[in-house]
């Protein structure tokens, strides 16, 4: 049940969407709800793609706040986690006959686009209004209609709250217009705020407030404006109040469609995945701007975290890019990480975010071994490979310090790890920061693993012995450190903890050992171990708890970064794939996650940012591992998908994937009757030979019983899978479905 104490509006929204679910999912089936909501306001950040020009948008039931900075990350960028200040805030309030809207809600226009659609309702009418970041300022389109059968007045009252920032000037002036509001201090004083354009009337009813007032008959329907300029001036007006705000708005629509229309496509039957993917991956690019130096950064958060270039979570957006097909843009956003190195090789940034973390380097080099992996540019891999070198070489000398035996003779816990650093993530040794961190000796050890495949796919065979060496002493020591400092329960089961032998800090990043390192193998103990303990202690909602750094509180996106990921590169579908429907539940209905948030439906407690950047990479990612997920030389497909996305009988599967064999293209559904399953695929040419698998994730208590001889396929898995040796060309195979034994 759904358990929100905040506004009969906003009850009504969860269940209107619950019942939209509930219409695609059927009886058994999960479904997108958004029913462990976290409590409004709900936010969604809205600009074109790479703009600095951001503006935030909270929903409330009955309003909507939007702020903003005038300042950007031009002039911030290489510092240190300083970031430009939200200091303006509007806050828009519809009414109709001198009262509140009965009803609001909040989505997405299209459903996955990032301009919100706020719908308000009442006996008398409805009121839309629709925010679109754009070219040269964020557009509010208004449309107001009277659906009684009498006379309606409609407001949209538009507050600059506090004192000393904005006023309209016809409350100094009589004379003046009403029709905007200028910055008047804290800017520019002559610098345009916000401006209506289209409704009947402008009453001036305070020193900070723009009234939008229209008149309307019965069955009137009118469309009007509000706009929030970037960078315009009093002088400006009356050109603005002549532009097509329709044509703007129209454009920066497309841009986003085209932009996503480059990626690949994904066939999911439950709309409300569907959506989650485009609207996550339309948000990866929210989450860029202009930097110094020319560069466009990935930022961690649309406020708290729009910072200076963070190379953790802004990787996972560069190989989740690549994975879509989008290269260019993916090493575009990543480059700035990239060219952070120290001239001894340091590549974590040390005068940076990301200083004393040494998983740094890992996600660099993971970053660089899937560009080439994924787009095959060789070019890339040659200019990158010194980094990597320089970088292992630091690793290893920093290593060198922790070799050394105890007074007893022993070797310490940590020996052969990196050197005290900071966690972050909620990592945490004892009660200090700073420590010798797991995740991070993970990424760092993965850094030389990465390396030394580069330098044997480039043939340097002098390095790669040097590399080699620095791997495997590394890898040693680590698995030697995981084992050692492993917790043992009193059942015998062991875990992997954020520090050796302590039980202290979040859960974050040890599953990293499965996913995507390799370190261990998925049967593993240790694996085995710690998936048990992470869910151990499951929310309600059913999320890990303490995957960051609230004890009480939940990081969702390491519930399907860390957690789901592993179980998927487990063969565990469905434990994966309800942590990602878990994970989207405890989103908004915007598709946008706060950092860390308590347990409970519509909690209060939240930290960090409102919009931050993990959760929507990993739901990417997710997705395209469920639907394309590569493991060695073998091509899993479908591994992780919803059982009931088949029992639909709708199509399944992904279009122009890049995958490290080239690109894929598939498609298979299940007949109305179950009892035939059909698709074709367009299998990737490979110079290096592999095997594919598809999952066929049918309902319970079906299996595939024979396929036609002409897919060259064989049955395996128990009637599970269809498997193909050295694939090519397109396949197109007819399986029969029956039930089990």
């Amino acid at each position: 049940m759904v358990k929100l104490v905040i506004g009969r509006c906003w009850q009504l929204f969860l269940a209107l969407i619950f019942a939209s679910a509930v219409a695609f999912a059927g009886e058994n089936a999960p479904s997108v709800t958004f029913n462990y909501a976290f409590a409004p306001p709900h936010r969604i950040t809205v600009a074109l793609p790479d703009s600095g020009d951001k503006t935030l948008l909270d929903a409330f039931p009955g309003k909507v706040e939007m702020s903003w900075t005038y300042e950007n990350l031009i002039y911030y960028s290489f510092n240190s986690f300083w970031t430009p200040p939200t200091k303006w805030r509007v806050v828009i309030e519809p009414q109709i006959d001198g009262h509140a809207f009965a009803q609001s809600k909040w989505e997405r226009s299209q459903g996955f686009l990032p301009i919100l659609r706020n719908a308000y309702h009442d006996e008398g009418g409805d009121l839309t209004l629709e925010i679109a970041g754009a070219a040269t300022g964020a557009i509010g389109k208004i449309r107001v209609s009277n659906t009684s059968s009498h006379a309606e007045t409609m407001v949209l009252r538009c507050e600059v709250p506090g004192n000393w920032t904005g006023y309209n000037p016809a409350w100094v002036d009589h004379t003046a217009a009403s029709d905007h509001l200028l910055t008047g201090w804290h800017a520019r004083a002559d610098q345009v705020v916000i401006l209506g354009v289209g409704a009947d009337e402008y009453p001036v009813a305070a020193a900070a407030v723009l009234t939008m007032k229209w008149n309307l008959k019965p069955g009137d329907t009118r469309i009007a404006w509000l706009i929030r300029p970037y960078k315009n001036y009093e002088d400006d007006v009356e050109t603005l109040r002549k532009k097509d705000w329709g044509s703007d708005f129209n454009a920066a629509e497309q841009v986003w469609l085209k932009l996503l229309g480059r990626a690949s496509s994904v066939a999911i039957p439950d709309p409300g995945v569907r959506n989650a993917f485009y609207a996550c991956l339309a948000d990866l690019f929210i989450m860029r701007e202009p930097i110094a130096k020319g560069y466009i950064a990935t930022i961690p958060g649309t406020e708290v975290y729009r910072s200076a270039p963070n190379p953790f979570e802004t990787a996972i957006v560069a190989v989740a890019l690549d994975q879509v097909g989008l290269h260019d843009l993916a090493e575009l956003g990543y480059r700035v990480d990239l060219d952070i190195q120290e001239p001894d090789g340091d590549w974590t940034e040390k005068k940076y975010w990301s200083h004393l973390m040494w998983g740094t380097a890992g996600f660099k080099a993971w970053v660089v071994m899937e560009h080439y992996r994924l787009s095959g540019d060789m070019a890339f891999l040659e200019k990158r490979y010194p980094q990597m070198l320089a970088s292992s070489r630091w690793q290893e000398k920093q290593r060198a310090h922790s070799r050394v035996l105890d007074a007893d003779g022993q070797r310490p816990l940590t020996y052969g790890l990196m050197p005290r650093g900071m966690g972050d993530g909620g990592l945490m040794d004892g009660d200090d920061m700073y420590g010798v961190f797991y995740t991070h000796n993970i990424w760092a050890v993965y850094a030389d693993k990465l390396a030394l495949e580069a330098a044997r796919i480039l043939h340097r065979d002098a390095d790669a012995k040097e590399l080699e060496g620095i791997y495997e002493r590394g890898k040693s020591d680590l698995l030697a450190a995981l084992d050692r400092g492993a917790i043992t329960e009193s059942d015998g089961t062991r875990w992997i903890s954020a520090v050796p032998a302590k039980v202290t800090g979040s859960r974050w990043g040890v599953l990293n050992t499965l996913f995507p390192t390799q370190l261990l193998g998925p049967s593993d103990s240790l694996v085995d171990g710690t998936l048990k303990y992470i869910e151990r202690n499951m929310s309600p909602g059913g999320i890990p708890v303490h995957t960051g750094w609230m004890k009480d509180g939940m990081w969702v996106a390491i519930a399907v970064d860390n957690v789901a990921e592993a179980h998927l590169a487990r063969d565990e579908g469905d434990a994966a794939i309800k942590l990602l429907y878990a994970a989207l539940n405890h989103g908004t209905p915007l598709y946008t996650w706060c950092e860390e948030r308590g347990q409970e439906a519509g909690t209060t407690k939240t930290s960090g940012d409102r919009q931050h950047l993990w959760t929507p990479v990993a739901v990417v990612r997710f997705l395209r591992d469920a639907l394309v997920m590569e493991d060695g030389d073998q091509l899993h497909l479908a591994r992780g998908i919803e059982r009931s996305w088949l029992a639909s009988g709708k199509d399944v599967g992904i279009e122009n994937a890049s995958t490290h064999f080239g690109t894929l293209t598939y498609r298979f559904s299940l007949d109305p009757e179950k009892t035939k399953l059909t698709g074709v695929i367009e299998f990737p040419g490979s110079k290096n030979p592999y095997e594919a698998i598809l999952h066929c994730r049918l309902p319970e208590g079906l299996r595939i019983l024979n396929v036609n001889r002409e897919s060259q396929a064989t049955v395996s898995g128990a009637g599970t899978l269809l498997e193909w040796s050295n694939p090519h060309g397109t396949v197109n195979f007819e399986a029969k479905v029956g039930a089990g034994d």
